[in-house]
């Protein structure tokens, strides 16, 4: 995938904390941070550890404050195929890089390799052969993998079966309805504009007690469009509406990446499987599960 068309790049380039983890929800942060702190604990990470697949450097950033609080000393670098913007520049991050094909200098060997959801968005039948070649003997891998059970998944999914039909709205009803209101400059509306209000007011009764359907905030996008239409104000109606719509067609450009990367993993035994193929040991597959949350996924544990 080119960096061009990678729908991720501009996720990161809009400076996003993580990946299917809201900022703002102080709960699913520490459960991911106490996640990665608990494999680390567990296990003797060998040097260098590689973050496939980091965006922004989250798990980089976790397992930096982990080695600190420990009096460890951590050799991390992150790679990740898409264009990245981390907001800390002192860890060593590097975008536009496949984890397919990527190598240390000087023919040098990874320790340990470790993923949050990210393994399954490349290549897993070139990426897991190539990762086992690269990390040294007694190294090992750890990866937090999408499952089809898992919460995150699930709701992802719900959201990418409904963005279609919102972005044909904006297209079809909530566009002519808000440019007629500033046409009519305050005048009775055409009918094709009520008509086009009745079929947006009609979709959103539909849907008016869909959880999934207010996550996406349609109905305060399209407010502030309508009224700012309503107010003269021609230069914000269409600033808000296309913005709107760029979000809306850029995350269901990811949660397309998504669908693609559950279905590629598969399920325990398919992704212990596709491990076993590319000559890892002891393989070790394992639900992840938090009891405020549920099932977030599958962790899955390897040795070279």
């Amino acid at each position: 995938m080119s960096n061009k068309q990678n729908p991720w790049s501009v996720f990161w380039q809009k400076g996003a904390f993580a990946s299917f983890l809201d900022e703002k929800s102080t709960l699913q942060n520490y459960q991911m941070r106490k996640f990665w702190f608990e494999r680390m604990e567990e296990t003797e990470a060998k040097q260098p550890i590689l973050d496939v697949a980091t965006g922004n450097g989250i798990v980089v950033q976790w397992l930096t404050e982990f080695a600190e609080k420990k009096g460890k000393k951590f050799d991390l670098i992150g790679v990740d195929a898409a264009v990245i913007k981390p907001s800390n520049d002192k860890l060593k991050l590097h975008g536009e890089t496949e984890y397919e094909s990527f190598t240390l200098p000087s023919n040098k060997k990874v320790g340990t390799v470790v993923s949050h959801y990210g393994l399954e968005y490349g290549d897993m039948a070139t990426g897991l052969p190539h990762l086992h070649k690269q990390i040294k003997r007694g190294g090992g891998l750890i990866a937090l993998v999408h499952s089809e059970d898992s919460v995150i998944v699930q709701t992802s999914r719900k959201v990418y079966e409904l963005l279609p039909s919102l972005i044909k709205q904006l297209n079809k009803s909530v566009e002519p309805l808000f440019e007629a209101i500033l046409k009519a400059a305050g005048k009775p509306l055409p009918r094709n504009a009520q008509l086009a209000q009745q079929k947006l007011n009609q979709f959103a009764n539909k849907y008016r007690n869909d959880p999934t359907f207010h996550r996406t905030n349609f109905v305060p996008a399209v407010r502030h469009i309508l009224q700012a239409a309503e107010q003269g104000k021609a230069a914000e109606a269409k600033h808000v509406f296309n913005d709107y719509l760029g979000n809306l067609t850029d995350h269901k450009a990811r949660l397309a990446t998504m669908v693609r990367a559950v279905e590629q993993a598969g399920d325990g035994q398919q992704l212990k499987q596709q491990f076993e193929t590319a000559g890892f040991k002891n393989i070790r597959v394992q639900t992840v599960q938090f009891p405020e949350t549920g099932i977030v996924g599958q962790c899955v544990q390897a040795d070279k």
